[in-house]
């Protein structure tokens, strides 16, 4: 799958970058093994608000022969539990998906 990550108000350094793989891109490419990794095109936005001092964290993807994009967006003041709550709405987004088709 190809990511493209963007941080706001955050640097997004190598552990975090690791960190994303393990949590998000592997199971994400497990769920969805029938398109190419060249197809599976994501974007994750990550934001850290300083006033509130929570994570926010945004991600789209869009799928061939799928007219709408899997969106969601998450708030928690942990950065890691922000990617697992994220990773667990895509995922229940493309089961539902998987289920129509």
């Amino acid at each position: 799958m190809n990511i493209q990550i963007n941080g706001v108000n955050l640097i997004i350094s190598f552990k975090v970058r690791k960190m994303i793989n393990n949590k998000f891109v592997i199971k994400l490419d497990q769920l969805l093994p029938q398109f190419n990794n060249e197809l599976k095109t994501a974007f994750l936005h990550i934001q850290k608000d300083k006033k509130y001092k929570n994570y926010i964290a945004k991600f789209d993807m869009a799928l061939p022969g799928h007219k709408n994009t899997f969106h969601a967006e998450i708030c928690h003041h942990d950065l890691v539990s922000a990617i697992t709550n994220l990773r667990e709405a895509i995922e229940h987004q493309i089961k539902k998906y998987k289920h129509t088709n």
